[in-house]
């Protein structure tokens, strides 16, 4: 191999191995629930509320209460504050629900809301939600690195087998509980809550 040959061959393999970047674009976004008016139902016209594992154990609980304008992400409005203890000698598990009455989110490819912890108490920095259609199949993510400041998650939901069909949705939940979280009691905001489409391209360097 004379060497014209051997550098055409390796600019080849420098160009195959070359990193690619992708461009997102948001071609819908379908709100689920915003908190503005600081009362139910959500956009959708959805309850909402906590729950817990066993409320004969007063030594766990999760509270729901609505959060002043300051504690908002972005623009005007409130959001949601959770407060939850699991800390118990018995198996703790406790959280927030939200009904989504049936609607189709087959269209959408990403699940995004805003997260934040309480800076004036302690807090979990990982929690579990929950996606639930209407045929009891249950899809399980995890929120990780939660800081005192807002963060956006945004989860591309449909990479589970959990759930296969996304026309009839149920239930958006959060779950806290004593083996996944940091502190086992604290606060949390969670506020914005949507299904976005995403459109991706690749974009060569």
């Amino acid at each position: 191999m004379n060497k014209k040959t051997l550098l055409c061959g390796l600019l080849f393999c420098m160009l195959m191995v070359l990193p690619r970047s992708y461009a997102q674009e948001i071609v819908a976004d379908f709100i689920i629930a915003d908190f503005d008016s600081g009362e139910k139902p959500n956009n959708i016209g959805g309850d909402f509320g906590t729950w817990d594992y066993d409320p004969n154990d007063e030594t766990q609980f999760c509270l729901m209460e609505f959060s002043e304008i300051d504690s908002q992400p972005e623009g005007d409005g409130k959001s949601v504050k959770l407060t939850y203890d699991v800390q118990s000698t018995k198996p703790a598990f406790n959280g927030f629900w939200m009904k989504l009455r049936g609607v189709d989110v087959s269209p959408y490819n990403r699940l995004r809301f805003w997260v934040k912890g309480d800076g004036s108490a302690t807090f979990t920095s990982r929690f579990k939600i929950e996606l639930k259609n209407n045929l009891g199949k249950r899809a399980i993510y995890f929120v990780k690195d939660v800081t005192t400041k807002w963060k956006e998650y945004v989860i591309d939901f449909k990479q589970t087998r959990a759930i296969q069909d996304w026309t009839q949705m149920n239930e958006f939940t959060v779950v806290f509980s004593d083996i996944v979280s940091t502190y086992k009691e604290g606060a949390i905001y969670i506020d914005n809550i949507s299904f976005l489409t995403v459109k991706e391209e690749v974009v060569e360097e």
